[in-house]
């Protein structure tokens, strides 16, 4: 299956941020909608700066946040057991993109 054709579960640790799933594609990138999970609002703040750094052309303080994210385990799974822990996820409400 390709990515496109699964749900993507998305987790920090044990905590279910939300669910994405995939629309479409445009090279690297995929484009999916985003189901907020149990956790999603103990970590929808770091997304959300995320975003507005990324928006506002702030490398730097991108990184630092998605550093964090990616330091406490952030991680997408699929139904079928395949999973990314090395990935780039942007959430924007109902939307976000992702490359793997």
């Amino acid at each position: 299956m390709d990515i496109l054709d699964k749900e993507w579960h998305v987790f920090i640790g044990q905590s279910w941020i939300g669910t994405l799933t995939p629309t479409g594609a445009d090279d690297d990138w995929y484009y999916a909608d985003f189901t907020e999970g149990d956790a999603w609002g103990n970590f929808a703040p770091w997304f959300r700066q995320a975003v507005d750094a990324f928006n506002a052309g702030d490398d730097t303080a991108w990184q630092g946040i998605y550093a964090q994210l990616i330091a406490m385990g952030l991680e997408m799974r699929s139904d079928d057991g395949e999973s990314y822990s090395s990935f780039t996820l942007y959430v924007d409400g109902d939307s976000a993109w992702f490359v793997v």
